[in-house]
């Protein structure tokens, strides 16, 4: 397996900017092939540690990266080959994880992400290596996306891969965490980030069913999100509905509101509300690792319909006071 980015370059993990540049500086240079022509490893090298610095570097590509180690990077026993890979859509959540080869390029925001993971999950193993060139796992050359390559181009048919749902409810989609479940004589562990989006999939490699030439197929795992009854989410923000007197729409009220992180807060509706008004709530909603959304309250103003003579009088005053006005 590769090393860590920050072992490769060998700098702290909290380390700045000047640092950074400095120990890539030093290594380039010792390790650049027109300074190093008996040495057939050396530019295999010098492209790990500008891969390395290519990431490092910036400071987006490395948050996503401090983010990809925490969620299964290198060290952790307990994850599995792929399961730590996600892809990160334009929104900042989750929404699929289908490795692509690794050819030892650099990184952009999209694909670019899913490089690195494939770099400590099974996809590559360093530039243009066994796993990364031609024919690797969903690369050019193969039969299909994530077919089985080594070395030599290698495929297996979809029949031996493996289907699995797994369900967690709308409070653990906020939360994020880790599925785990049996399967045959493996326990499959799975993270999965805060805001991950209902139909989230994902693909572990060689755990599917065995192929006559001893491989295995793939397991691919679908992440239903449960509804909840009380909230419903539209991309980052969260709405919920309350219900609210005509009289209290049109007079102005405070209410204890539940969020959907099983708290409580203070929500002021304003005199004079209309009907499907909606009231905004900052940073209450979905978050990922570009931020939060926010909960948005919608409000249902119930008219009653029927009256006493006293309120029925008084409504009247309130009619023929507004006309006058």
């Amino acid at each position: 397996m590769p090393e860590d980015f920050y072992k490769l370059l060998g700098v702290p993990e909290n380390a700045d900017a000047q640092v950074i540049k400095k120990a890539y500086r030093k290594l380039a240079r010792e390790l650049h092939p027109d300074k190093n022509p008996d040495d057939p490893t050396a530019e295999g090298r010098f492209k790990e540690v500008q891969n390395a610095y290519d990431v490092i570097s910036d400071d987006a590509k490395r948050r996503q990266y401090d983010r990809m180690r925490r969620y299964g990077g290198p060290g952790d026993a307990n994850r599995t080959r792929a399961g730590g890979n996600f892809r990160r859509s334009p929104d900042g959540t989750y929404v699929r994880m289908e490795p692509g080869g690794f050819s030892g390029g650099g990184f952009d925001p999209g694909d670019g992400f899913n490089d690195i993971f494939e770099r400590f999950f099974g996809g590559a193993q360093g530039p243009q290596g066994a796993q990364g060139g031609p024919g690797a796992q969903g690369g050019p050359g193969s039969s299909r996306p994530g077919s089985a390559s080594t070395g030599a181009q290698t495929t297996h048919s979809e029949a031996y891969d493996r289907k699995r749902t797994v369900r967690i409810s709308f409070e653990r989609m906020l939360q994020g965490g880790q599925i785990s479940f049996k399967l045959d004589d493996d326990h499959i562990k799975i993270p999965f980030p805060k805001g991950v989006k209902d139909g989230h999939k994902l693909r572990i490699r060689q755990k599917g069913r065995p192929l006559p030439n001893g491989t295995r197929g793939d397991l691919y795992v679908t992440i239903r999100v449960e509804e909840d009854p009380s909230f419903w989410r539209e991309d980052l923000a969260i709405h919920t509905r309350i219900v609210v007197s005509a009289f209290d729409a049109m007079l102005g009220m405070s209410v204890n509101l539940k969020t959907p992180f099983q708290t409580t807060l203070k929500l002021t509706v304003p005199a004079g509300s209309q009907p499907e008004s909606k009231l905004r709530v900052r940073g209450q909603g979905i978050e990922t690792e570009s931020g939060k959304g926010d909960l948005i309250v919608h409000l249902d103003v119930r008219i009653p319909d029927s009256l006493t003579e006293a309120q029925r009088e008084l409504i009247l005053q309130a009619k023929v006071a507004s006309k006058s006005e």
